[in-house]
């Protein structure tokens, strides 16, 4: 609890008298005196209190103090010889005992006049007071009224100052008296004139601000031919306390009720009144009562606990006038959903159908399951390896067809795992597991890169061939000399994978090591400078790679750790380093891991999470990131909405496999690369049409390729050279088949031309033969496959 500071008031009311004797007949008496005394409603009783003092002053009289004396609870005094004049000011100070000053205050321009009375009326406040609150009541901080005694008929003239704790409060003025009557009964300035018969007038003062308290002074005013004294009034006002606020219950629904109590006092024993106030939405019952009702119509704006405030303001009132004290005490409440406890769904039932399976086999597997709060449940199967298909599934059960790959490695076990959620997000999993599978072989797969008219294959042996343009070197044989056909890239064995960009080539060795050649103007071969290299050079300061991606001029590696590296030009954040600087050296790319397979654009980059989960970054001019914009991104961002993803590419757009054989695209669609019969940009990704059963992509820089598990080539998109080899140059904005080829096994897609390995070692390619990319021989551009010489 706060203790409230306390506000005085001081009432002072000064009478001049003339001085005892007649004026020497040499000079006119022009000195009064003011008799001061204490006759008020409530006494300056306070033990804090044990000095008051009372200073008159002016620029033409010497200031004169008088000390007032306490006389049965009365504080009183007299002040002779003051000089008549105007411009008066007294001032009021009451200290304690330790002479310490803990109220003052004054009034200004009070006229003294010879012969005359004068009334004056002081507020002394405190010196220290507490801030002021919600909205407390005007103060007349000081009054004058010259003269006190006047005949009958006579003026009077009153002069006040008022102020309010409230910064945004207006304020107004009425003058009123039972008799007699004022020049201007709004204005703090104004004079009243006495009736025409002797009286003693209370003349009042009440100010009132713009949401309706009132501060008030009333003093009376002598109609008589007498004369009269200056009396100077004090008294003291203690704030009130608030001691206490509870609730009956602190955490509400909406339209829950709560009551809440406060207790508070006050030390001058004033009536008190109670105001209660919520900070969110909310009605009351007895809301100016000590104990009230609350109850909550709506959620607050925040979600956070705590976050309703009752708050209960308390005024202090002397004879029916509020005097200027109050407080406030607060009790916070948590409106919301009350928190209950959440029980996972109980999966009570399993069924599988084999152990074990055969190549390209099928297993199925069933759950049941029970929520023992009743909540609605949902089921997800994911394996490790080969394809769920679609679920079937009820209220309780869930059953899939799992198809197995056709081999698996020597160290893994398929996993099949569904998982069981419930409406309350608490879930349980379920999983199994597969045996009988063969293992994969150990040898390097037959693999195919091509990139700006130029081609690459890694056959089974370790060893590498390229073909096509040469210019910068990109095929590896030590020259710039173009090949027609392909020939063996010296220098290099043990070779498990490879990557082609716009003109330079990569390729991965058995031991984890990078190695490059071809075009370097803007760094892409990582080593530290910007001289291309005909023949291939080790990236260095690399180790642990297990996975390359090549865009135009940038590169990127992935690390056995999940990290991913970059390097070359940057000049659209496609390194990913959240800058547009380029790199001659490898960078680690901020804020990714658990990568586990890469793909680069012209300028763009992609990544695909362990989770199958992907994130994008670099240049999105036609919405290549995914991300639903158009602006690019210098860091990784995660594209929404996909999920499941096993493999991906890229080349002005993107492309994304999930693991149940559907194809994503998303980017540049101006010759319908995304497959979904339009040539819209799409910023999101789509699911490409009428095709399914998807293993493999490839992406040229406005064509798409796709291997289905049968073994046949699909194709879409740009076709003006012949590349999609469906025997035209007819543009396709959803996949045709590629006719005569089958038991296909890999692809690539270079800038204007195709390349696929049939299952009996045989290589075929179509499109763009401007530099003998196509590897048969002669420079003649091909609508339907042909076969690469050698392959």
């Amino acid at each position: 609890m706060t203790r409230m500071t306390k506000l005085v008031w001081l009432y002072l009311t000064a009478t001049l008298v003339a001085g005892c004797g007649a004026p020497s007949p040499q000079e006119e008496d022009t000195t009064g005196s003011a008799q001061l005394f204490g006759t008020m409603a409530q006494a300056i009783t306070s033990a804090d209190v044990t000095l008051v003092r009372v200073t008159v002053s002016a620029a033409d009289m010497p200031t004169r103090t008088a000390e007032l004396v306490k006389t049965n609870n009365q504080w009183s005094g007299l002040i002779g010889k003051l000089p008549a004049g105007t411009g008066r000011t007294f001032s009021g100070e009451a200290f304690n005992s330790s002479g310490t000053k803990l109220y003052a205050g004054s009034a200004t321009g009070v006229a003294i006049l010879a012969k005359q009375t004068t009334a004056v009326s002081l507020t002394l406040q405190e010196v220290s007071p507490a801030a002021p609150f919600s909205n407390a009541a005007p103060v007349i901080t000081a009054l004058s009224a010259a003269p006190g005694t006047v005949e009958p008929g006579g003026t009077v003239t009153l002069n006040a100052s008022a102020s309010d704790a409230n910064p945004g409060d207006t304020l107004t003025y009425a003058w009123s008296a039972p008799s007699g009557s004022f020049a201007q009964s709004s204005s703090l300035s104004t004079t009243w004139t006495a009736p025409v018969s002797a009286a003693t007038v209370p003349l009042t003062l009440t100010v009132t601000d713009s949401k309706g308290l009132q501060g008030k002074v009333t003093f009376n005013v002598n109609v008589t031919s007498g004369k009269g004294d200056a009396a100077v009034n004090a008294s003291l006002n203690t704030w009130p306390q608030v001691g206490n606020v509870s609730a009956t219950s602190t955490a509400l629904e909406v339209n829950e009720s709560t009551t809440v109590s406060t207790t508070a006092s006050d030390n001058d024993g004033d009536t008190l009144a109670y105001i209660w106030s919520a900070s969110c939405p909310g009605t009351w019952t007895n809301a100016t009562s000590t104990t009230a009702s609350f109850t909550a119509t709506a959620l607050p704006g925040s979600s956070t606990c705590n976050n309703c405030n009752l708050t209960v303001t308390v005024t202090d009132f002397r004879n029916g006038q509020p005097i200027g004290g109050q407080t406030t005490g607060t009790l916070s409440l948590c409106v919301g959903p009350r928190k209950t406890a959440v029980f996972p769904p109980d999966i009570t039932e399993t069924f599988q159908s084999a152990a074990s399976a055969s190549a390209n086999g099928t297993v199925t597997f069933r759950v049941k399951a029970v929520d023992p709060q009743g909540s609605a449940l949902s089921f997800s199967w994911a394996s490790t390896t080969g394809t769920p298909g679609t679920p079937t599934t009820t209220a309780g059960t869930s059953e899939v067809v799992w198809t197995a790959p056709s081999c698996i490695s020597s160290s893994s076990t398929p996993t099949v795992t569904v998982t069981v959620s419930n409406a309350l997000g608490a879930s349980s999993s379920q999983s199994f597991t597969v045996t009988g599978l063969p293992a994969c072989s150990t040898a390097p797969a037959q693999t195919l890169a091509a990139g700006y008219s130029y081609s690459v294959m890694l056959k089974q042996d370790g060893m590498l061939w390229a073909w096509g343009y040469n210019a910068v070197g990109q095929l590896g044989d030590g020259t710039t000399i173009q090949r027609t056909t392909p020939v063996q890239v010296p220098g290099l064995s043990n070779i498990i994978d490879l990557a082609a960009g716009n003109a330079h080539t990569l390729a991965l060795k058995q031991d984890g090591t990078a190695w490059v050649w071809g075009n370097n103007s803007g760094g892409q071969l990582g080593d530290g400078t910007t001289t291309l290299r005909p023949s291939p050079a080790q990236v260095p300061g690399l180790s642990n790679i297990i996975d390359l991606a090549a865009g135009n001029g940038h590169t990127l590696a992935l690390k056995q750790d999940g990290s991913v590296w970059a390097w070359g030009s940057n000049s659209q954040g496609q390194l990913g380093d959240g800058t547009l600087s380029p790199r001659t050296s490898p960078i680690q790319v901020p804020g990714l891991s658990n990568i586990i397979a890469l793909a680069a654009g012209g300028t763009h980059s992609l990544a695909l999470k362990q989770d199958g989960t992907v994130w994008a970054w670099g240049y999105n001019n036609q919405g290549q990131v995914g991300d639903g914009t158009t602006t690019y991104r210098a860091s990784p961002v995660q594209v929404p909405g996909l999920s499941n993803v096993i493999a991906l590419a890229a080349g002005t757009h993107s492309l994304a496999l999930k693991q149940d054989g559907t194809v994503w695209a998303w980017g540049n669609n101006a010759n319908g690369q995304l497959g979904d019969g339009t040539t819209t940009h799409r910023s999101s990704p789509v699911q490409v049409a009428g095709i399914s059963n998807v293993i493999a992509l490839a992406a040229g820089v406005l064509h798409t390729l796709a291997l289905k598990q049968d073994g046949t080539l699909w194709a879409w998109g740009d076709n003006n050279d012949g590349q999609l080899g469906d025997g035209t140059t007819t543009r396709r904005t959803s996949p045709v088949q590629v006719p005569g080829l089958y038991n296909v096994i890999a692809l690539a897609a270079g800038t204007y031309h195709s390349l696929a390995l049939k299952r009996d070692g045989t290589l075929w390619a179509c499109g763009l033969n401007d530099h003998g990319q196509l590897g048969d021989g002669t420079t003649t551009q091909r609508t339907t496959p042909v076969r690469v010489q050698g392959f």
